[in-house]
């Protein structure tokens, strides 16, 4: 039996125990109490991935006996059925795969993509849709501008597949892939790609050469460029890096740079140099951030720091002044206006990627709270407090993505297959990151402090405890 000096410290030890029992569970009620902020999404990201995908899977259709593909989707005809809607789903896919590390939806990727290569021509150019009506290929014959888009989407597509472990998809199949899209450069770039860089392409209407469309050029060379250089020939790669080289430089001097001019950071439309867009410009920012990540791979003492002062320049002269205090994206300026409507889910889409890839890049919270703001804006968080993703509906549309916001009172509920694919890919690489998930790592660091401190507590008791009878049997 203790005496009453002997009780004093264990009954010290139970009181001190009980307080920080007590303040442990006040601390952690009182986080997860916390009401949630406005930037706080109540559906969780993994969620909208999996609706949305779903919503795309319901659009397949047999093009042929046998054959899929994915149609347009509400905001279009289902008669017509593009190569570049396919190869959007497909890069999408693609990421579905590595970032949830399953083959659930390999097959529908493989046909995506399987109705890409089917649209190769004699010419090695890709027909722009397939008729569903007349049973035929349709729009072919010269380096159409969607060209650029369908081959620079499957490299991307080939080259994550291809880093993965080998499974229901073999390796070789990607291997001709790359060997497909490598014909239609070769077969184009004798006439198409100018000395300076640039590129030449065919257009449905009388227009100038857009830049989006050059970029991306950049990223479908600097990807097989790279794919070549990890696994195929080391020659051939070569070859795609120069022409990426020499593209990067051109895209580059679409970007103005004077910082006293009303286009500072953004990437012109085309060769009048009167209009940059939201879109153009966050699809050639994808162009040059896919020469950033394989340009160590084929060149030598590749210039890193004018990349990262372009990427710098774009935030802070483009990013920053075409969207909006929720994070939407402006559609275009020029010299005289910007104008903030419409507000585009895929021109949103386009941010959140980029901005996330400068992130990663670059590093620091700015860059990683610009693309949180965005994404939040396409998840309800924006001035008509709608959720861009019908994700909430119960309607056949669930899960697609609204076109955008036509003004200050209209939004246009139209969905299509290119936008919530490009959305979905958005919300993929922000997930990869877990951007969506920001607000509540707070609760995260705040029970690793808990536990870090009850650790310590625990620490000094012993000490002072030490020999004492508190912790015989029966004290």
């Amino acid at each position: 039996m203790m005496d009453g000096k002997e009780r004093l410290p264990c009954q010290l030890t139970r009181v001190l125990n009980a307080f920080l029992l007590v303040t442990l569970v006040s601390l952690v009620i009182g986080a997860t109490s916390i009401p949630k902020s406005a930037g706080d999404d109540e559906i969780s990201v993994v969620t909208r991935i999996e609706k949305g995908t779903d919503w795309i899977l319901g659009k397949a259709v047999e093009y042929r006996y046998g054959w899929y593909a994915f149609s347009r989707g509400t905001g279009g005809s289902d008669e017509r059925v593009y190569c570049e809607d396919n190869a959007r789903v497909a890069w999408t896919l693609a990421n579905y795969h590595k970032d949830f590390s399953t083959d659930r939806h390999d097959r529908w990727l493989r046909a995506s993509v399987e109705f890409v290569l089917e649209a190769q021509t004699n010419g090695q150019d890709f027909c722009r849709y397939y008729d569903m009506k007349q049973k035929q290929w349709l729009v072919s014959g010269s380096f159409y501008y969607w060209n650029s888009h369908v081959i620079a989407l499957l490299a991307q597509t080939a080259f994550t597949m291809r880093k993965l472990p080998e499974r229901s998809i073999e390796h070789g199949f990607w291997d001709n892939v790359v060997q497909k899209i490598e014909s239609c450069v070769d077969s184009w770039i004798e006439n198409s790609m100018k000395e300076d860089g640039g590129w030449i392409f065919s257009y449905l209407d009388s227009r100038s050469i857009r830049t989006e469309d050059v970029g991306m050029m950049l990223n479908a060379l600097a990807c097989i460029s790279g794919y070549e250089k990890v696994w195929g020939d080391a020659n051939r790669a070569e070859r795609f890096s120069r022409a990426a080289k020499k593209t990067c430089t051109w895209i580059l001097e679409q970007q103005e740079m004077n910082q006293d001019s009303w286009g500072y950071g953004g990437y012109y439309d085309d060769h009048s140099r009167a209009t940059q867009t939201t879109v153009s410009n966050g699809r050639t920012m994808f162009g040059l951030l896919s020469f950033w990540s394989f340009a160590g791979l084929t060149i030598q003492q590749p210039d890193y720091n004018l990349l990262r002062r372009r990427m710098i320049a774009w935030t802070d002269g483009f990013v920053l002044k075409m969207t909006d205090s929720h994070g939407g994206p402006a559609e275009n300026r020029t010299k005289e206006v910007i104008s903030f409507y419409p507000k585009r889910t895929l021109a949103a889409a386009e941010l959140i990627r980029d901005l996330m890839l400068i992130w990663v890049n670059l590093g620091g919270s700015y860059y990683w709270n610009l693309t949180q703001l965005t994404y939040y804006w396409l998840v309800g968080k924006n001035e008509m407090s709608l959720d861009m993703q019908q994700i909430d509906n119960a309607i056949p549309t669930t899960g697609s993505f609204y076109t955008g916001v036509e003004n200050a009172t209209y939004v246009n509920r139209d969905s299509s297959t290119d936008t919530t694919a490009q959305c979905l890919e958005a919300m993929l690489h922000a997930m990869s990151v877990d951007i969506p998930e920001f607000p509540h790592r707070d609760l995260t660091i705040l029970t690793a402090i808990l536990a870090t401190v009850s650790l310590l507590v625990q620490r000094r008791q012993r000490r002072l405890l030490l020999g004492s009878p508190c912790s015989s049997a029966g004290s």
